[in-house]
């Protein structure tokens, strides 16, 4: 059994063309962490045009991509990488976690 992530645009909610699947995690452990570095990394290039932590939040929500695992309570999620920027590269390094890496 394999798992997997789905990931789409806020802008765009509910449009097909707009969300893509990432497939192929060996465990839950690993879609829910390529979910979770997906998420802060849409954040962190929200953050410098933010001007408070409400206003990051708001245009995540509108505007940011997201990550739907099961496993990933996102709300929490958000709220902590908003409060908690992120401090090394690895934190947001969600390509290297990608099962399907391109060729």
């Amino acid at each position: 059994m394999t798992h997997a992530v789905t990931c789409g645009d806020y802008a765009d909610d509910g449009d097909p063309d707009e969300e893509w699947v990432v497939a192929g995690f060996s465990t839950a452990e690993a879609a829910v962490e390529y979910a979770r570095r997906f998420i802060r990394a849409g954040i962190e290039d929200l953050r410098g045009e933010a001007a408070s932590n409400e206003d990051l939040r708001d245009m995540y929500f509108r505007w940011g991509e997201f990550a739907l695992t099961p496993g990933l309570e996102t709300v929490p999620w958000v709220d902590f990488c908003i409060a908690n920027p992120a401090t090394k590269p690895a934190e947001t390094d969600y390509a290297r976690l990608d099962p399907n890496p391109p060729a």
